[in-house]
């Protein structure tokens, strides 16, 4: 039996306007696959663990808010070669902010999916990150 503490974060849930595009869009960029779907609703895993899901609705809401005059981000991806991601994303026609170094807190990136959620993209060797 376990202790009954939070272990972690299991998926997170973002809003979109077209479950087919966004899960089209998500797989395609970032090589997630689709584990269930449903009416307005679809999971996207790597491998056999849940990554992210995402709601269909038709309200303007969106998974992002503004802070000091700022657009921010509630999901922070990671990535083991934030250079090599970028590039591809570019590559790839995908909405992508410059990659700044914060030195001992890492390097990141923001992107925006066709929705206009907003993520971060953080690479850092220092922290254990096991999936």
């Amino acid at each position: 039996m376990g202790e009954g503490r939070i272990l972690g974060i299991a998926y997170a849930v973002i809003p979109v306007a077209d479950i087919q595009r966004s899960a089209a869009w998500f797989m395609k960029h970032f090589g997630f696959n689709l584990c269930h779907e449903r009416q307005g609703y679809a999971s996207l895993f790597r491998g056999n663990r849940p990554i992210l899901d995402l709601m269909e609705t038709d309200h303007g809401t969106r998974a992002v808010f503004e802070a000091h005059g700022r657009k921010r981000w509630v999901i922070t991806f990671f990535t083991d070669d934030i250079a090599v991601l970028h590039a591809n994303l570019l590559l790839e026609g995908v909405k992508v902010g410059d990659i700044v170094d914060e030195g001992k807190y890492g390097k990141f990136f923001t992107l925006e999916d066709p929705d206009g959620n907003l993520f971060d993209v953080w690479e850092h060797h220092d922290c254990e990150l096991v999936f």
